[in-house]
């Protein structure tokens, strides 16, 4: 096979590939408008059986009823709150130092789970008290003194806490978490304190 010979048949490939792809343009284009109402069609079909599924299933009635059940749209079912709550509750009563000591440790726990759930920022109370906005927690100041309060015994084993001082912190923590609206605005409360007023 000459020089020549090897031209004229590279040159009748050229051709041929060249037809074949101006044949495929030709047929893409010509089907383009096509291929795009069979996507628009399967895209209304995606969507219209989303939304009947949705309704079927009462997904959405189930989400807002979660974020009207949770804090600030948290996980944390009101139930498991107010059981933890009364476990604060027994140890207030129980008369033992280290019970008292232990209800303001998990009041903190509490609050600081809500926070957790409900998506607030850091890795532990004092952190997300500092991303949450005061009108979440109007009494956020009242907070932060009982949280020091619950860092105070955490760290100092001889720490002598006060009943009283227990009481307020709790009562505290109890405000924040119903205006928050795991308690539905009820007095979850160990002895029936009132919050620290802000000018004491």
């Amino acid at each position: 096979m000459n020089f020549q010979t090897i031209s004229l048949t590279a040159s009748r490939y050229s051709e041929t590939a060249g037809h074949l792809g101006q044949t495929a343009l030709a047929a893409y284009n010509a089907n383009l408008v096509a291929l795009e109402i069979f996507a628009v069609i399967i895209s209304t079909l995606f969507i219209t059986g989303t939304i009947i599924i949705v309704i079927k299933t009462g997904w959405f009635s189930i989400r807002v009823d979660r974020v009207r059940d949770v804090i600030l749209k948290t996980d944390m079912p009101k139930k498991h709150a107010k059981e933890a709550w009364a476990t604060v509750q027994k140890h207030f009563f129980s008369g033992n130092l280290n019970d008292l000591k232990m209800s303001i440790v998990e009041a903190d726990n509490i609050l600081n789970d809500a926070l957790r759930y409900a998506g607030i920022r850091g890795t532990n109370l004092g952190e997300r008290l500092k991303n949450i906005k005061h009108s979440q927690m109007p009494n956020l100041e009242d907070v932060w003194d009982a949280h020091k309060l619950r860092n105070e015994i955490a760290h100092e084993t001889s720490f002598i806490l006060k009943r009283d001082t227990a009481e307020h912190a709790l009562a505290a923590y109890n405000v924040a978490l119903r205006n928050l609206g795991v308690f539905d605005g009820e007095k979850q409360h160990p002895a029936e304190p009132e919050p620290p007023s802000s000018g004491a």
